[in-house]
């Protein structure tokens, strides 16, 4: 999971964008017959909600909500908050792992007691949903805890991956720049995945196995787990954020068979020699 957060001063465009088919011009979307929706509300909170009778969300109402509230304390100009979280390709968790995750982000990141609105979106590879929230609260106070967004984004998602057992995303750090961040992390990602997969075809063990990777500029790290640290990059990643098949578990499991496979060959080698000598060649 991989999130993104902006803040705004534009109730309407952030709503209407989570809400409506992103092709469908400002024009038409002054026509509520004509509108094509995208987004799925999955939460909502400290929010009132009205229909149009063809079953779609009257969004003035919710945006009339959000700029009423604005009032009450106008020195805060920027009081949207805008949070996006991406799911791994192929992952579809349902609505309430959806709704769990933005409750938890509401407590963590001060929005516990302000207006907030989910949409899900699942027109793209990867299937995301967004977080509208009003960081004033109904007594005009600024309760969103907004230092540090990026690095603590990517704590909290790490935090949920574990938590609701999803498909762990690259991690996000704090000394990269957040629209670099995940083409880095993946090239990194990948050329370490190619390192061990070509280490693992002829190691046997794991002090093997680190020894070979030094020579490569990553340090090994073994506790309940296994991570590696590029000493050209200053960049640690655990062996679980490359897949299943990189933790300390799996590795043990390869380096085992090739044991295995050693053994074997050693086996056939002194039977082949034996029945060298048994013939008298």
């Amino acid at each position: 999971m991989i999130g993104k957060a902006s803040l705004g001063s534009y109730a309407k465009g952030l709503i209407e964008y989570c809400y409506y088919d992103k092709r469908v011009s400002a024009k038409m979307r002054q026509q509520v017959e004509e509108q094509d929706v995208r987004g799925e509300l999955v939460y909502i909170q400290n929010l009132g909600i009205k229909m149009h009778a063809d079953g779609k969300l009257d969004l003035n109402y919710l945006i009339n909500q959000f700029t009423s509230n604005h009032m009450q304390n106008m020195n805060l100009k920027k009081f949207m908050w805008h949070q996006s979280f991406s799911f791994a390709p192929g992952e579809k968790p349902g609505n309430e792992t959806i709704a769990e995750i933005s409750t938890e982000f509401a407590k963590e990141f001060g929005f516990e007691q302000n207006q907030m609105l989910v949409f899900k979106h699942e027109d793209t590879a990867n299937v995301h949903f967004h977080i509208v929230a009003n960081r004033i609260n109904y007594d005009g106070k600024n309760t969103s805890k907004h230092f540090h967004n990026y690095a603590r984004t990517g704590e909290f998602c790490r935090r949920m991956e574990q938590r609701l057992e999803l498909m762990q995303a690259p991690e996000m750090r704090i000394n990269k720049r957040p629209g670099l961040e995940n083409v880095l992390t993946d090239k990194q990602h990948l050329n370490l995945k190619s390192s061990i997969d070509q280490l693992l075809n002829t190691v046997a063990s794991i002090d093997e196995l680190k020894a070979k990777l030094l020579t490569q500029g990553y340090k090994t790290y073994i506790g309940r787990g296994i991570a590696f640290y590029n000493m050209r990059k200053n960049v640690k990643i655990k062996g679980s954020d490359l897949g299943r098949s990189y933790s300390l578990a799996f590795i043990e499991k390869r380096l085992a068979q090739n044991i295995g496979i050693q053994v074997k060959e050693q086996l056939q080698q002194e039977q082949k020699r034996q029945k060298k000598q048994g013939l008298g060649i």
